[in-house]
């Protein structure tokens, strides 16, 4: 059987769009957990003056994400209630928290 090239370029770029859209779909789908914080398991409660603002997240995504969160989370001496993990944060802004976190 033989195949032309016009043919093999046109079912490589097909292919491809579609990888493009897969990788794009998932990437739209993980960054939608920073939004819709169902099921997390990490409370990052940051305290700016009297204000406390909480954080929802997820330990796979911080893990993966930062090196800081990856040592942080693999402490033994972590404050963990209910299966979920909670970090007081003081001395940064929930503005400036919320950049770093996204």
């Amino acid at each position: 059987m033989v195949f032309s090239k016009k043919k093999i370029n046109a079912s490589v770029s097909k292919i491809l769009r579609m990888t493009v859209n897969f990788h794009s779909d998932l990437l739209k789908d993980i960054s939608s957990m920073l939004i819709d914080s169902d099921d997390y398991n990490v409370i990052i409660q940051i305290k700016e003056n009297q204000n406390i603002k909480e954080f929802h997240a997820h330990s796979n995504i911080l893990r993966v994400r930062s090196p800081y969160f990856k040592n942080l989370l693999s402490n033994d001496k972590i404050n963990n209630e209910n299966n979920v993990i909670i970090f007081n944060k003081p001395n940064i802004t929930p503005t400036v928290f919320e950049i770093i976190l996204k």
